[in-house]
């Protein structure tokens, strides 16, 4: 299908593209009968036979035309085209709040207010009209020249009867954004699910990023919202005022009925705060400037000729900045956090604090950072950093076995070998290690004293979070960090389970002290990538389209015989589907697939 730039469809000369999302892509249009600019949305035509999309297209529709609202943007109406359905929307000449983050970061809060004092002006609205937006982030809400606010994208949107009788589209939402209660795809997510996304997006706005570490999976943030504890916004902004952190902590609770009730609830505490003329500079661990070179001052020489002083003048100014690159390296910034905090940080083999660690000046290339802390696992990560990068890392580490297991190991060891030679702990961390890999002799009990029963260990883990059974006994939730059970030695019969996905039994056998860690995935990562004629496409799920765009990177797949495939309107894939089967394993799976997507 060729590009229908400047063709007309219906009434509407196309101009131009102004972005592409899950459901079609979004075209400037000069309206040829009132003469004015218009946006147009129109639905990818293979989407348009999937009647869950058809409903989500239409919901936007039907949500935008029931809200007059300055700060919202309108539609005007939903026409049926050559190229199938289209919606008429008001065209605003600006940028989104998602652009303006990545060109200037943090944003200041005077200004900060004034956008959010209107983003709350909007959703209170649509609120009041049984409108709940579903998908507020910064990509989502567009400024003006004035910086007047027009949020879009209606299409994830619930409209609420009044009989009671809901229009929903799944969970919707953009992950980094979406609410606990969106998470678990609960049926109730009323308007405070709004308002948690709209914390986020403020505590994106004064920080200049999301609370999320770089290398965390998106399963990993899914249970950092459900289950975890959201770093507070002051340790990337030490300088925002402690009234705006309480209404930014207090938007972004985990119980809906600890936050803000109503837009109208937030906007008064937003408009309670006092800022002070030093409030809104981003505070960070102090940074110390490259020194200014010595300005170059000639001396005045009459009988100089000019073109002599010139050149001269030309040449030192051009060693001095080639001097200036050899003595000052290009730089770049690192901050890191870890889990838990308080981890010693040592980068390139040099001591560098404990963490939070901030605004870190570094020679660009590669760096190497390891974290320590007593108790865990040390953890190196290997990285590069480019010329003026500012890259930010939160990393988790993993508890060792208990100082008394530990110790009992040594101990035996000691028994075994002379003479006896106790390793520091500290000494002996790795990140690798699963097991205490030798079983034992234990120490012979002393007169009139019991020897203590043999024992082993299991670490266990579900992924997503479920349950688990040893030896037929009682049931044992599994949260985030897995759960620790101490067994006798000898045959073990270990059952997973997980409420949708089924169940996965495993037999082990242990020795005395050993310890053993599992990790039962029910899941398995699909990797998509898009080449050919187009660089992206929407990803196909057993004959459903979805509104995830490739590529595609750690998206998780439920046990079962799957067909994946990818869709684009004009276009047709090479391969067609492919076959996917997954079932729950004891290490994390990746499936790599790619489509070449071909115009029709």
């Amino acid at each position: 299908m060729q590009s229908i730039i400047g063709k007309v469809v219906d009434t509407y000369e196309i101009t131009g593209i102004l972005g592409k999302g899950g459901m079609g892509v979004v075209y400037k249009a000069k309206d040829m009968t009132l003469d004015r600019d218009v946006a147009l949305k129109m639905m990818d035509a293979n989407l348009a036979r999937d009647e869950e999309f058809l409903k989500r297209f239409k919901s936007e529709a039907k949500a935008l035309a029931k809200l007059q609202n300055r700060n919202i943007v309108s539609v005007f109406a939903l026409r049926e085209t050559e190229l199938g359905l289209a919606l008429v929307m008001e065209f605003v000449d600006g940028t989104t709040l998602a652009d303006q983050l990545r060109l200037q970061g943090p944003i200041p809060l005077a200004r900060t207010m004034h956008i959010f004092k209107q983003i709350l002006g909007a959703l209170g609205d649509a609120h009041r009209n049984n409108v709940i937006h579903r998908d507020i982030k910064p990509s989502n809400v567009m400024l003006t020249k004035d910086d007047v606010v027009k949020v879009t994208d209606f299409g994830l949107a619930k409209i609420q009867q009044v009989s009671g009788a809901t229009v929903t589209m799944g969970t919707g939402g953009t992950l980094y954004y979406m609410s606990p209660e969106q998470i678990r795809g609960l049926a109730n997510v009323d308007q405070r699910g709004d308002i948690y996304s709209i914390g986020m997006t403020l505590y994106e706005t004064v920080t200049g990023r999301v609370p999320f570490g770089n290398d965390l999976t998106d399963f990993d943030i899914r249970q950092m919202i459900v289950e975890g504890k959201i770093p507070p916004p002051e340790r990337f902004n030490a300088a925002l005022p402690k009234e705006l952190v309480q209404v930014i902590v207090k938007s972004i609770h985990k119980d809906p009925n600890k936050r803000f009730q109503s837009c109208e609830e937030m906007s008064a505490a937003l408009g309670a705060i006092e800022l002070k003329p030093e409030d809104g500079e981003v505070k960070r661990a102090t940074v110390e400037p490259l020194p200014r070179l010595p300005k170059y001052k000639p001396r005045p020489s009459p009988k100089r000729p000019l073109f002599v002083t010139l050149g001269a003048g030309v040449v030192l100014i051009a060693g001095l900045f080639i001097a200036r690159s050899y003595l000052f390296p290009p730089t770049g910034v690192l901050s890191i956090d870890s889990d838990p905090p308080g981890s010693t940080i040592s980068v390139n083999g040099s001591a560098a604090g404990v963490t939070p660690l901030e605004n870190i000046s570094l020679a660009a290339g590669k760096v190497v950072v390891v974290v320590d802390k007593e108790g865990y696992y040390r953890k190196d990560t290997t990285l590069s950093l480019d010329a003026g990068q500012n890259v930010s890392l939160l990393i988790t580490l993993r508890k060792l076995p208990t100082q008394a297991a530990a110790q009992q190991e040594e101990t035996a060891a000691g028994s075994e070998q002379k003479p006896a030679v106790q390793q520091p702990i500290s000494e002996r961390r790795t990140e690798n290690v699963t097991t205490v890999p030798a079983e034992r002799k234990p120490a012979p009990a002393t007169r009139g004293e019991t020897a203590a029963p043999a024992r082993a260990s299991l670490v266990l883990r579900a992924v997503p979070s479920g349950s688990v059974v040893v030896d037929g006994g009682p049931r044992t939730n599994l949260g985030t960090s897995g759960s620790s059970v101490e067994v006798a030695p000898g045959q073990r019969t270990i059952i997973f389970e997980h409420p949708t996905y089924g169940s996965k039994r495993i037999n082990v056998t242990l020795k005395t002290g050993e310890q053993r860690q599992l990790t039962c995935y029910f899941e398995t990562y699909l990797s998509v990538a898009t080449t050919g004629d187009a660089a992206w496409g929407l990803l196909v799920i057993d004959g459903k389209a979805t509104d995830v765009q490739t590529p595609i990177d750690g998206y998780p797949l439920g046990p079962g015989r799957h067909r994946i495939s990818v869709s684009k309107m004009g276009y047709e894939t090479v391969e067609g589907e492919k076959v996917v089967v997954v079932e729950p394993t004891f290490e994390r799976r990746v499936e790599r697939l790619s489509f070449t997507l071909k115009r029709k």
